[in-house]
């Protein structure tokens, strides 16, 4: 391919390819800059539907954690029980958020789900509790069930690029659910007064 439209060609695909990459740096620093801190103020503003409250926790950070007032009774046994979000570049590039449920040690972050460790029986008595719910609710948010920390995880798109269609995605996956949120309760308190 010598000759005259050669080089016009070359010169197109170069320019198509930093185009690319200052529209990726640029998404990038929206992520950073923008959308890691933005969605707990905008979940403060507007609060999921129901009639949880929310803490918003790791504001700032590549993921997020959002957890009804609750679940906080685990948190001194231990049990850092709370929905995950993933507020990066990648998310907002693709529009697409995930949203996982996950039980993790409040105390050293990764928990053991071994043998007979506490965080297996927690795990194994929510997602009995949830299978339950779930067989017999026609009020069941989109998802499947996760292995290790993850209980439960969804995904959710979203306007790609729209931090505002990040921020209401997020908001609707935790409205759509909150029905988990007295399930996961009572499961959780049951094991802890089983601990006591």
């Amino acid at each position: 391919m010598n000759g005259p439209n050669a080089v016009d060609e070359s010169s197109f695909y170069l320019e198509y390819e930093m185009q690319v990459d200052a529209t990726r740096d640029a998404v990038a620093k929206l992520a950073r800059e923008v959308l890691q801190y933005e969605w707990a103020d905008y979940l403060r503003a507007y609060p999921p539907e129901g009639p949880q409250t929310w803490e918003h926790l790791d504001s700032g950070k590549p993921w997020g954690r959002v957890m009804p007032q609750a679940w906080d009774i685990g948190r001194s046994q231990g049990f850092d029980l709370h929905f995950e979000h993933y507020p990066d570049s990648r998310a907002l590039e693709r529009g697409h958020l995930r949203l996982e449920l996950h039980l993790e040690d409040g105390v050293h972050g990764d928990a053991d789900f071994s043998g007979d460790s506490p965080y297996a029986a927690l795990r194994e008595r929510l997602v009995d509790a949830l299978v339950d719910f779930t067989s017999g609710s026609d009020e069941v948010p989109p998802g499947d069930f996760g292995r290790g920390r993850t209980i439960w995880a969804a995904d959710y798109r979203f306007t790609a690029g729209d931090t505002g269609a990040y921020y209401e995605a997020l908001r609707k996956a935790l409205s759509e659910h909150a029905v988990f949120v007295p399930v996961v309760t009572e499961a959780l308190e049951s094991r802890l007064a089983e601990r006591e």
